[in-house]
């Protein structure tokens, strides 16, 4: 984090960007709309799409800035959202165990055709759970990092240091790795594609446009671009990446596809509102398995005091930002900035998604995230 204050120095030289914005629907909610366009143009972003929704859906949809280079953010722009993702997979596994498909605390020994069982504790079994709240002792190591878009065998990872010097359940190490192999488990476990299962088990019955491939996304799909250093190219170019079609895509492979559940899925802001009305209020889940969601799991403080984890969720309690905890998921990659917050006690929620911002951060918030947030607490 050292490098950060003179990120934040650099990237504070930069001109700030006088992009068009517009209300693509619904209205600015007291000048709300305007406010997100001046927080956007201050940390310099290149394109986004933010939403507030309530219990009735999506009420306020600001698009702003580019997608593409010639083309601009629109009302059905969809993008890549990183770890927002996570609280994607952790909806989806809730709705597959209440209807009985898996079990959230079941051992993975022997469900999966290899071991994720920590090499210092082999009796302690590994589960659902603990992938997607970060406590199975599996973390992004070397060999995991290197193998990134290379589809390296899962089990050739697990057997390089991929693995915590903690024990499971006796820390929480933030892991693309390990909430990606959760995929692998419910593949394994349902012999069905992850993609599929999301798509018949959460994305068409909430009348999601999502997917975890970029080519099966009919709208376009936005572009990531880095504020600092400056380049031309994107670093997540969108049309390529739909235009690209992995094989064996729609088979299910527990060995292989680990590089999804973590951070790929695209939506656009539509899918995401619907999303969060689910995550917010009993309906399409029980409120047992949204409570399950949103307890602590696993403390986040050696990263940022103001976070703790849950399922495959963030509870935030920042009293600079707002009065009550808020749920939901952060999501940073290629330059890109994403988040999902709801605030379930006023029954309000809130979507920024990006094409490029200022990744200036304290802790794990984004200082873009803090303050769009913080403005949104003002307005309700």
């Amino acid at each position: 984090m050292r490098y950060l204050p003179v990120y934040r120095l650099m990237v504070g030289l930069i001109p700030a960007p006088q992009k068009s914005w517009r209300l693509a629907s619904g209205d600015d909610r007291a000048g709300f709309a305007r406010q997100a366009a001046d927080i956007y143009r201050a940390h310099r972003c290149k394109g986004a799409a933010l939403g507030l929704f309530d219990a009735g859906g999506l009420h306020t949809h600001l698009v702003y800035g580019k997608a593409r280079s010639k083309t601009p953010v629109e009302e059905n722009t969809a993008f890549r959202t990183a770890s927002v993702s996570k609280m994607v997979t952790a909806a989806l596994a809730m709705k597959l165990a209440e209807a009985g498909k898996i079990r959230l605390d079941q051992d993975l020994e022997g469900v999966l055709p290899y071991s994720l069982r920590h090499p210092r504790a082999r009796q302690l079994p590994i589960t659902l759970k603990m992938l997607l709240s970060h406590t199975a002792g599996i973390r992004d190591g070397r060999a995991y990092l290197a193998a990134l878009g290379q589809e390296v065998p899962a089990e050739e990872l697990l057997q390089q240091d991929s693995h915590t010097d903690h024990l499971p359940r006796e820390g929480c190490e933030y892991s693309n790795f390990g909430v990606g192999l959760s995929a692998c488990a419910l593949e394994a476990a349902l012999d069905t594609s992850f993609e599929a299962l999301a798509q018949t088990w959460l994305f068409e019955p909430l009348g999601m446009s999502a997917s975890f491939y970029p080519h099966r996304i009919k709208a376009p799909l936005a572009n990531a671009w880095r504020v600092w250093p400056p380049k031309r190219k994107p670093a997540f170019d969108g049309k390529a990446r739909q235009q690209s079609v992995k094989e064996g895509w729609d088979l299910p492979q527990p060995g292989k596809h680990y590089s999804l559940a973590q951070g790929n899925c695209c939506m656009d802001v539509q899918s995401a509102a619907r999303l969060g009305q689910a995550l917010m209020s009993p309906g399409f889940l029980s409120e047992e398995s949204l409570l399950a969601m949103r307890a602590p799991a696993a403390s986040l403080s050696h990263r940022d005091p103001a976070l703790t984890q849950g399922i495959g969720t963030f509870i935030l309690r920042d009293q600079s930002l707002s009065p009550r905890p808020l749920y939901g998921h952060q999501g940073m990659a290629y330059g890109a900035v994403h988040m999902i917050f709801m605030d379930v006690k006023k029954k309000q929620g809130l979507i920024s998604f990006t094409s490029g911002v200022s990744l200036a951060r304290r802790h794990i918030l984004a200082d873009v995230n803090k303050a769009l947030i913080a403005s949104w607490q003002e307005l309700i």
